[in-house]
């Protein structure tokens, strides 16, 4: 058995989500062993290569960093030799400084000019038992000692002591991704270890792969056109991918396409993609950055860009798919928190369409394939009024299928309400602060 640690997104319970659907369905592992606010870590009877988990870590868009765990410590051992308060137990710091795990990171680094860094992620956000600071500079200054015994002609670190660019409050003491790659610490004998800590343990992980920032601005920036409406975030549109069961070779569909954000990240998955949207201009608009991304990959992209209305998908494809993903309308954008009557009316409007869409889907999709996709969520004046989704599915052949399945959590159960997570859940929030329409996550199958 082999363990794995994933990096969380913000969103850390959707990020839990999608990770426990993508590796179920690649029969990876069918079970989380642990957990914090900030990562996961899955146990599994398979050995993954890095390439292989290279692959997992570009399929996910809620997970920023995947490694392979190389030790474990009791958490306990950790608070007592970096309290972040009262005094330091030196014979658990003394335990922690032998750190024998380096070997399994750099088995041969005589002779290896070497660059790393420790990054750490706590068990919640904000509030630690454990000095992080502390911690993550002790431990760097031990492997670089450590790695000159063993030979290596240098070793040097990078750390990150500055505030969080999201949150001035939180502290941060890991590397970011954009750091990762300008200093080449993927590649040889560089590296980059994981310290993620848990309820009861400290994982430490040789990082194997993270989520490419960079090239992500560079899409969403570079690409011809540029829908004025608020688009799906590219993240979000591969969570919807994966809830959808697409894999490379898929063929998959997006009903209501926009400007292609999502058939955009389908083609860098490998997926052959096809798209409709009632607006000419945007349809234009994703044939334009479709072409434009496969000029960008050198390769060609397999996609078909049609104008005209997702209640009649199937007519207009004439063609079955794998899978289904996209953001549907999600209804007036509103300038003024509206009143619970007006959200009502809109809801029960888009409820009407998003019954017919998936109505019609049903004739197009292959048997056993799954639907990826979002509803809105709006903030009135008194509360939140929501698609129905039993209502939004009667009839249509989809049923309901459980995020977050129980039997995914059995090995663990958190004493901290904190990190309790709700399990079988029919939706999940995606949740930015100010906005008054937000988005709930659905997967549905056909039945």
């Amino acid at each position: 058995m082999t363990d794995y640690a994933f990096v969380l997104g913000k969103n850390w319970v959707l990020s839990l989500a999608e990770l426990v659907v993508c590796l179920q369905d690649r029969g990876i592992a069918d079970r989380v062993k642990d957990y914090s606010r900030t990562a996961a870590i899955v146990e599994s009877q398979q050995k993954l290569s890095d390439e292989q988990l290279v692959d997992i870590q570009s399929a996910l868009g809620g997970c920023y960093k995947v490694g392979r765990v190389v030790s474990v410590y009791d958490r306990a051992l950790v608070e007592e030799a970096f309290p972040a308060r009262g005094k330091v137990q030196k014979p658990a710091r003394k335990m922690i400084q032998e750190i024998p795990w380096v070997k399994r990171v750099w088995p041969r680094p005589r002779g290896a000019r070497i660059k790393f860094g420790v990054s750490t992620y706590p068990l919640l956000n904000r509030q630690t038992s454990v000095d992080l600071r502390k911690f993550t500079l002790a431990m760097d200054e031990w492997v670089k000692k450590r790695l000159v015994e063993l030979g290596a002609k240098k070793a040097a670190y990078y750390a990150y002591e500055g505030p969080d660019r999201r949150d001035a409050k939180r502290i941060n003491v890991a590397l970011w991704p954009q750091t990762i790659a300008r200093r080449g610490l993927l590649s040889p004998p560089n590296a980059e270890i994981l310290a993620l800590l848990t309820e009861g343990s400290l994982y430490l992980a040789k990082t194997v792969g993270v989520y490419d920032s960079q090239l992500q601005q560079f899409r969403d920036e570079a690409r011809p056109y540029i829908s004025a409406e608020i688009s799906t975030s590219p993240k979000m549109c591969r969570i919807l991918l994966n809830l959808a069961g697409a894999r490379p070779g898929d063929t998959v569909l997006d009903p209501f396409c926009g400007s292609g954000t999502l058939l955009m990240e389908a083609a860098m998955l490998g997926m052959k993609c096809r798209g409709i949207d009632i607006n000419s201009e945007a349809a234009e608009g994703a044939r334009a950055n479709l072409k434009w991304l496969g000029s960008e990959m050198g390769d060609w992209i397999d996609f078909k860009i049609i104008k005209g209305d997702a209640r009649q998908a199937s007519a207009l494809l004439g063609q079955q798919v794998d899978a289904v993903a996209f953001e549907p309308d999600l209804g007036p954008v509103y300038r003024e928190t509206p009143s619970v009557e007006d959200a009502k009316r809109s809801i029960d409007a888009l409820t009407v369409l998003y019954r017919e869409v998936l109505d019609d889907l049903g004739s197009c999709l292959r048997p056993g394939g799954r639907v990826g996709m979002t509803v809105p969520v709006v903030n009135t004046d008194n509360g939140q009024v929501s698609v129905d989704i039993n209502t939004m599915i009667e009839g249509t052949g989809f049923d309901i299928l459980k995020l977050l399945n129980s039997d995914a959590f059995k090995d663990y159960s958190p004493r901290n309400q904190r990190l309790s997570v709700k399990t079988d859940r029919t939706t999940l929030p995606e949740r930015k602060r100010g906005q008054i329409v937000q988005r709930a996550v659905v997967m549905l199958g056909r039945i």
